[in-house]
Parts: C-alpha cells; sequence; structure tokens
C-alpha cells in the first residue's frame, strides 16, 4: 500500500494491519503515527524483497557457470560402451507366450581358456520347458538345444508351449560327450492364461464362450489380435472338426 492508502483508512483499520504486522499496544499510537509505522514496515519489506531477488540471481547466475562447465566437460569427454563385460552370464527376456529372447556375454579370458582347449569352439543354447518355477532342469519335461557362434551374443528363442516355465543355458562343446556349462539364465514364465487349456469347455458351453469373448472383443465387436486367443479359436475350431468328423 502506499502512504496515499494508507491516510484513507479509518483509525480501526489502520490499528488492525499494525496488529497484524505484529504491533503491539496499537491503540496507544495516533493516525498519524500509524501510518508511519505502516510505512516504515512496507519499506523494509520492499528493501528484503529486492535482497532477495539480487541473491537468487547471483545464485543463478553461479549455477549457470558451473552448467556450462559441465556441458563443456561432457563435450570433451567420450564414454564407449564396451563390448563385452567381465562377466560371463546369460539373460531370458519373454517377449510374447511364444518368444523368448536370450543374450550372453563371455569373460573374454574364459573365451581364450576355451580356445586354448579346441582351435574351432562349438556353442549352443539348452532351452529348458519345465512345469513351475520350482522345477530343477534335471526334471523338466522336455529340452532342446540352439547352435551358436563364439561371436554371437543373442538369440530369439520360439518357445514350444504357453502356461509353461523356462530356463536356458550356455554350453560349449569341447567334444564327443564332452561339454562345459559356462553360465544359466533365470526362470521366466510364458503366460497361458486362464481359458487356453479349456478349449473344450469353451465349445461346449456357449455362456462361457460369451464370457470368453467379452473379454477379448472391443466396442465394434472385433477380436483382440493376440497370439494365444488365435490359438484358443483354432484349437476350438480343430476340436469341433474333430467332433463332426467322428
Amino acid at each position: 500500500m502506499t502512504v496515499d492508502m494508507y491516510k484513507s483508512l479509518s483509525i480501526e483499520e489502520l490499528q488492525q494491519l499494525t496488529t497484524r504486522e505484529g504491533v503491539k499496544a496499537v491503540d496507544r499510537y495516533n493516525r498519524e503515527e500509524l501510518i508511519e509505522i505502516l510505512e516504515e514496515i512496507w519499506e523494509e519489506k520492499i528493501a528484503d524483497r529486492k535482497l532477495n531477488n539480487d541473491i537468487m540471481r547471483l545464485k543463478g547466475k553461479k549455477y549457470d557457470i558451473y552448467r556450462e562447465d559441465l556441458n563443456e566437460n561432457y563435450k570433451n569427454n567420450e564414454y564407449v560402451i564396451p563390448e563385452h563385460y567381465p562377466k560371463t552370464y546369460i539373460q531370458l527376456l519373454l517377449r510374447d507366450p511364444y518368444w523368448a529372447y536370450a543374450y550372453w556375454d563371455i569373460n573374454q579370458f574364459d573365451l581364450k581358456t576355451l580356445l586354448t582347449k579346441t582351435p574351432e569352439p562349438e556353442f549352443f543354447l539348452r532351452v529348458y520347458e519345465m512345469e513351475s518355477k520350482t522345477t530343477e532342469v534335471e526334471d523338466s519335461l522336455s529340452s532342446f538345444e540352439i547352435p551358436v557362434k563364439a561371436e554371437d551374443s543373442s538369440w530369439y528363442i520360439n518357445l514350444p508351449t504357453p502356461g509353461r516355465w523356462y530356463q536356458v543355458d550356455l554350453v560349449y562343446f569341447i567334444g564327443a560327450e564332452n561339454e562345459e556349462l559356462l553360465c544359466r539364465s533365470h526362470m521366466i514364465e510364458s503366460p497361458g492364461g486362464y481359458w487356453l487349456n479349456r478349449g473344450e469347455e469353451l465349445r461346449k458351453d456357449p455362456d462361457a464362450f460369451k464370457l470368453f469373448l467379452s473379454g477379448v472383443s472391443d466396442s465394434s465387436g472385433h477380436i483382440s489380435d493376440n497370439i494365444l486367443i488365435q490359438k484358443i479359436l483354432a484349437d476350438m475350431e480343430e476340436s469341433r472338426n474333430s467332433s463332426n468328423e467322428v
């Protein structure tokens, strides 16, 4: 407020403003004294605000200088991602219910040691299909092997059965019936869904089939383009054709 605005207020309003600013016993001041007190308080606020703004501008300049130095350092430094890491490992990622992606790396010291055993190394991925997460590879339902080269570092793997658990080994083949396990991945689950193994139930129960369709169709009635849904429908069609033949 300006001095003119203070002068336009009643003494009661001036006393309320002065009390709000923390001044005690305001009733002992006359009108002119109250206006003078409020004017001093206002000038102090303006001065504090200017000081704070100056400090913030100074801090902002320091930050800009720091940011410029930081950007300059980033420009001068080049960070090269190494082709290999000092660790032998393999990871398995699920892409969809029928495909997984495996990627791996072999410690270069380990690789050189392997190359001393045979000049033409043979590597392969051994994929295990298991009933549950607690199943050991020795008790796997099935397994298959994929030959890979020493320079390979990734591979897409076709998963035979949705609703199973999978794990993959990176194995080095030394000779006839001679192999060495380099590393083993964690386990992943290929989702099967509730209806995957209930195609016969869907075929025989119209209400269940309607419930299934309501969850896989959009508002216009189009069925979702999902690989599992397509398999369920294909299995139902195959089952229906088999029944008709009989």
